[in-house]
């Protein structure tokens, strides 16, 4: 063996050595500590004021009919892509995207979503998020309302999307199409 063949052994001996440590550095899990220096988070409020208000008014109305109320879904959790053939790129419409609020009866099952829409929704990308997001409500045959946000007062709104999503389980016959609701 030459010094030359040494040389290279060593080389792979060592590559392989560094390469080892980066895949376990990379697959590692964090370390407990109780220093809050080593994670970078804290906690937040789930709602806005203007979504806490609004769901305040929502839960008095819908506790009364005997609604679950799930803030702020993400669609991936609510959706399974079809196509499996492209499965990642429908996937990543709705990864990042959610509902501001999702009406459930008491087993769960999905009746309706509510979109609280503010001043935000008349820019061109917004719209083209909220189209989709209408879009999809369609496909799975679920209404989505869409509440404008103006003075906060949402009673009557509610009650309308409570009455019409109340009416049309009971007759089972409940309107595929996206509902706007303005206040």
């Amino acid at each position: 063996m030459t010094f030359t063949d040494i040389l290279i052994l060593i080389a792979i001996f060592l590559l392989a050595i560094v390469l080892k440590e980066k895949f376990e550095v990379k697959n590692e899990q964090p370390k407990v500590n109780t220093s809050s220096q080593i994670y970078p988070y804290r906690k937040k409020m789930l709602l806005t004021k203007a979504e806490y208000a609004f769901y305040q008014t929502l839960k008095a109305i819908c506790d009364k009919e005997n609604l679950i109320i799930c803030p702020k879904v993400r669609m991936e959790d609510f959706l399974e892509v079809t196509d499996k053939k492209n499965l990642q790129k429908y996937r990543g419409y709705i990864r990042s995207r959610h509902i501001d609020f999702i009406l459930c009866d008491n087993k769960l099952h999905m009746l309706a979503g509510i979109e609280l829409d503010d001043n935000s929704h008349k820019q061109e990308k917004v719209k083209q998020v909220d189209n989709f997001k209408d879009a999809v409500f369609n496909a799975i045959s679920v209404p989505l309302f869409r509440v404008k946000m103006s003075d906060g007062l949402y009673k009557e709104q509610i009650t309308t999307i409570i009455s019409n999503l109340i009416i049309n389980k009971d007759s089972k016959t409940m309107d595929t199409q996206v509902k706007q609701t303005e206040i």
